[in-house]
């Protein structure tokens, strides 16, 4: 890992921890639980496009992640990695325009249910600071890699041609990346 990474890396781990207590998830506004789901308002999954094509996110532009340690049935992202990745809550659904209905779903929780989609839990990441932001793409951190999820409910892998983080780098953030992750993407 090049020193510039690292420090990047650095920089969000930091800032994400500053935001996190400071009460920031991944809400547009006051009021709003992690995922962007205020009390009674729901959450509105749409498709958007990214440079990475068609990819899901919350109506609010916010991109939605999987994590490849995860499995259908169980989020592995708990304590700290929840203040970088918030799990996106499965509080009144709305299927938006290019989002298959079928394909959602939830798992439990501690802090309730969340929202599932073709069985990969769905996270938000705190990294990306504006709609259609696609920061966390291919980050390899708190035990495994991070992928947007296309709107077919597969994880986007970057090209080795792309010059993007690729899943060998090694000292990443948020946790230990040694070893293999054993989530079922």
């Amino acid at each position: 890992m090049s020193m510039r990474r690292f420090r990047t890396a650095a920089f969000f781990l930091a800032s994400s921890a500053g935001l996190a207590a400071c009460g920031y998830g991944a809400s547009a506004s006051p009021g709003s639980s992690a995922g962007g789901a205020t009390k009674g308002s729901g959450v509105k999954l749409t498709v958007e496009s990214s440079k990475y094509g068609k990819v899901l996110a919350l109506s609010n532009g916010e991109t939605l992640y999987m994590f490849s340690a995860d499995t259908s049935t169980t989020s592995k992202c708990i304590a700290s990695c929840t203040g970088v990745w918030p799990p996106v809550a499965a509080n009144h659904v709305v299927a938006g325009t290019g989002v298959q209905s079928a394909s959602l779903g939830t798992i439990s929780r501690g802090s309730g249910p969340q929202l599932t989609y073709d069985g990969h839990p769905l996270y938000t990441y705190v990294g990306d600071t504006s709609a259609g932001a696609v920061t966390g793409e291919g980050i390899n951190a708190f035990g495994g890699l991070w992928y947007v999820v296309s709107s077919g409910g597969t994880p986007v892998k970057p090209s080795s041609s792309s010059g993007s983080t690729s899943g060998s780098s090694s000292g990443s953030y948020g946790g230990s990346t040694s070893g293999s992750s054993s989530g079922g993407y």
